[in-house]
């Protein structure tokens, strides 16, 4: 059963590494595919591509790993679930970090996390995941296109789950030491148990293609907007904030270094150019007043 499980992560991973490879069109990009394997059990693989036209870096990494004790950063707000018998979780994170700063960063992930019977079959499990946005030059129709994508595929599933998760991106991509959110949102749903297996699967899938079509959607609109030296500069310091974000409070970090994850498929969601400064110009507060005015906004739909 955990093969057949996997099936529908490995294509979703495939789908989106397809899709960044036809983003990117520079020869001298480096895309590096790597396959590993996990000494307590399982493995994933790894895609990148970094120093291109398109992308300054971007990973998609798929994972499915084994264990005998399940790491707290996977429960969430859950009750503690009992993994006498091991546990297996498997899933795709994706992370891109545009050239332009025209063009946002963006985040993806799917998860199910499996309780494990003595056999090996599926004792008990749940699911998490969703994407978020972060543009550092934010267009009202694209903030509006990215959620009205999302509420559209969810309302197929649940009319309740747009507003839910909505709500919970929010809450979640909120950085306290700055008291700003890292972004426009999107969807993020965690401990997610209430459809069948079989349907959860089919909405996880679902999840990671409409995060690849929406994503591609705006980026091609803004990918050849020209920029000056001081907004590039403005890009940098702001990606300060995704750093700071992914390895102070986000629960995907957590659980992969708390289950001896491999630590280059992990920090491989961090921007690869990033700038802290203690005094800012005018120009820049300028930005960030802007910018702030839209990152800080419900724009749930």
């Amino acid at each position: 059963m955990i093969n057949e499980l996997e099936k529908i992560f490995r294509q979703s991973h495939l789908d989106i590494v397809e899709s960044f490879k036809n983003l990117e069109s520079s020869n001298k990009a480096k895309l590096v595919l790597d396959k590993w394997k996990r000494p307590e059990g399982g493995g994933g693989t790894t895609f990148t591509i970094h120093g291109g036209n398109f992308f300054d870096n971007c990973a998609v990494n798929f994972s499915s790993i084994k264990g005998k004790r399940l790491p707290k950063a996977a429960l969430g707000n859950s009750l503690i679930k009992s993994s006498n018998n091991g546990y297996q979780a498997m899933g795709v994170s994706v992370i891109s970090h545009p050239k332009n700063p025209y063009a946002p960063s963006s985040h993806m992930n799917i998860r199910l996390f499996c309780i494990l019977e003595k056999n090996g079959d599926v004792k008990e499990w749940w699911a998490g995941g969703g994407y978020d946005l972060t543009p550092f030059f934010p267009y009202k129709e694209d903030c509006l296109q990215w959620h009205n994508d999302a509420k559209d595929l969810l309302d197929t599933y649940n009319k309740n789950f747009y507003k839910k998760f909505a709500k919970n991106c929010n809450e979640y991509f909120y950085i306290p030491h700055r008291k700003e959110r890292r972004g426009i949102g999107g969807i993020f749903f965690d401990n997610l148990s209430k459809l069948s297996l079989d349907k959860t699967l089919f909405m996880l899938s679902d999840v990671a293609n409409q995060y690849k079509n929406s994503y591609n959607a705006i980026v091609r609109k803004r990918k050849n907007t020209k920029y000056t030296k001081a907004q590039k500069e403005f890009q940098l310091f702001r990606r300060g904030r995704y750093a700071e974000f992914n390895l102070t409070y986000d629960r995907g970090t957590a659980f992969g270094l708390q289950s001896n994850g491999r630590i280059e498929s992990i920090l491989a969601s961090l921007p690869s150019d990033v700038k802290w400064s203690y005094k800012k110009d005018k120009e820049y507060i300028k930005m960030e007043k802007r910018l702030l005015n839209y990152i800080n906004k419900d724009w749930n739909v």
